[in-house]
């Protein structure tokens, strides 16, 4: 079993942040959310493609690669320009009860690592994240400007909004399947 559950690091100030924010939201795209089977997810999903943000969020892609060698090793397919990414906002009573980060449908890859990069501009209450293994454990420093990363069949979840507005980006990483 691998030791780490998650890696967690700051990134980004608040001004780097509203500068993402706004730069996503001008570059919004059409696509569709495919939650987790059987999970409850309220929150809104937006889309993007990373070539719209990609020089703005560098250091967040350098954390996925470098935390997959530090931590987990898995093998990893490269991140292309196209690839779409979610823009997850999270308002007062909103969630996503626990679930993994999986597509079970693909017989030639799978989600190996589940990247978060927390992108809220405004103090926020609940919304905290939540892994499960062994026992459930509180990722603990996800403030704004943090990346964490952990293994997309680590079961987790989003706990419901009580103040505030949450926001994060969501990179997955695939890989050939595992075997």
């Amino acid at each position: 079993m691998r030791s780490n559950i998650c890696a967690v690091t700051k990134l980004f100030n608040i001004e780097q942040i509203k500068k993402i924010n706004e730069k996503i939201n001008l570059s919004l795209i059409e696509s569709k959310d495919n939650p987790s089977n059987k999970a409850i997810k309220t929150s809104q999903v937006k889309f993007i493609k990373l070539f719209s943000i990609q020089n703005l969020i560098m250091p967040f892609i350098d954390f996925c690669y470098s935390a997959n060698n530090e931590y987990y090793g898995f093998d990893l397919f490269s991140l292309t320009s196209n690839k779409i990414l979610n823009y997850n906002t999270y308002n007062i009573g909103e969630e996503y009860s626990w679930h993994i980060d999986a597509d079970l449908k693909s017989p030639v890859r799978d989600v190996k690592l589940t990247c978060l990069l927390n992108l809220s501009e405004e103090k926020y209450d609940g919304g905290d994240l939540f892994l499960f293994r062994d026992k459930e454990l509180k990722v603990e420093k996800f403030d704004p400007g943090c990346a964490v990363i952990f293994p997309s069949f680590t079961n987790h979840r989003v706990s419901k909004i009580t103040s505030g507005k949450r926001a994060t980006l969501a990179i997955w990483m695939w890989g050939p399947k595992f075997r």
